[in-house]
């Protein structure tokens, strides 16, 4: 088994871990601290920052904050730290999330927080410099990884779930996050029935368009990362209603897209109808959804994973495209995740 799959069979683990931690174990006592950081009177919104993955991930904290009323925006690091500096002010409260808590642009803005600041981190090392630095620390219980994000995707994702709950009063539970581990279990051991439609679907296209919303969106943006760093075929993540904006001109006979979607979501029938779009235009796709939405094509791979649950789609939603990265570079003779021009921890700009 190669490392890359090996991680990617960790990922139950790594999800009871984490939700462990934060719920029955210290970790319960940092979401406190992020509680009353921001219940204390002296913000008055947050603003979560990232690179890669983790800026995926703030993006959809930011959404579900956002849909709790808690005033929320998420920004690339670099353009935080090169253009956008003057964000970084005093009622504003500082959520920076890097997995490594390495990542270049990341530790050169720990230099520019205003005096006094504080901070709160979502992290995989304990003993990196953004979780020293961070005045409350969402320890993520990951794992050593060594490949292309996957667990520690999920569970940061997980962590600022959590966060978001917290903030918001709302009651969590073990149990949420023990069925998603069992939703991804059978996955990542092997039944997987879709995965030569899938395979066949994505076929020899030189370009992948993935598309969904919401908080979705960090699942589309990383399944599109994977693409490209994991398995060096180009590609794009676009919310819908960007893709019908032009790009759906793109649309022919060769065309391969991947498109996420949830049966609780408010965008549902709309990814549902540029689905039918993408196919009718000669298109292919595979749509990852969580419920059969009995759609028939030729050119159509439907691959479902069941959640009730919207906001936490995500985390099941990108294991399949994890997979099926893996087998693709597999079939090709490559190794899968492997770096060939940079590094697990981007250390330059």
């Amino acid at each position: 088994m190669n490392r890359f799959l090996e991680e990617i069979r960790q990922q139950p683990k790594a999800l009871t871990d984490t939700a462990g931690y934060f719920i029955d174990g210290e970790g319960a006592e940092a979401l406190a601290r992020a509680v009353q950081l921001w219940r204390s009177g002296r913000y008055d919104s947050m603003l979560l920052t990232g690179m890669g993955s983790s800026r995926f991930i703030a993006s959809a904290a930011a959404a579900m904050l956002a849909a709790r009323r808690i005033p929320a925006v998420a920004l690339d690091a670099g353009e935080l730290l090169h253009y956008r500096r003057s964000l970084l002010a005093e009622r504003v409260l500082p959520v920076f999330i890097s997995q490594s808590g390495e990542s270049y642009e990341v530790v050169r803005l720990l230099d520019l927080l205003p005096a006094g600041c504080e901070l709160v981190a979502v992290c995989n090392e304990a003993q990196s410099t953004l979780a020293r630095r961070a005045d409350c620390l969402l320890l993520t219980q990951a794992g050593e990884e060594r490949m292309t994000s996957t667990k520690s995707f999920i569970t940061c994702y997980q962590a600022v779930s959590l966060l978001a709950s917290a903030l918001a009063g709302q009651p969590v539970s073990s149990e949420t996050w023990n069925d998603l581990a069992a939703t991804i279990a059978p996955l990542v051991g092997g039944c997987t029935p879709w995965m030569e439609p899938a395979l066949a679907t994505i076929g020899e296209a030189p370009f992948v368009q993935l598309i969904g919303r919401g908080p979705l969106f960090a699942a589309v943006s990383q399944s599109a990362l994977m693409f490209m760093e994991a398995a060096h075929l180009p590609a794009s993540a676009m919310t819908g209603g960007e893709f019908r904006h032009g790009p759906l001109e793109m649309v022919r006979e060769g065309f391969a897209a991947v498109v996420f979607t949830h049966s609780r979501s408010e965008t549902f029938a709309q990814s549902i109808a540029l689905t039918e779009d993408i196919l009718r235009f000669g298109g292919r796709v595979v749509l990852v959804t969580d419920r059969d939405p009995r759609l028939t094509a030729d050119n159509l791979c439907r691959v479902v994973v069941p959640c009730d649950a919207e906001e936490l789609f995500a985390v099941v939603a990108v294991v399949p495209l994890q997979l099926l990265i893996n087998e693709r570079m597999i079939r090709r003779g490559i190794e899968p995740g492997d770096f060939a021009h940079g590094a697990k921890v981007t250390a330059r700009e």
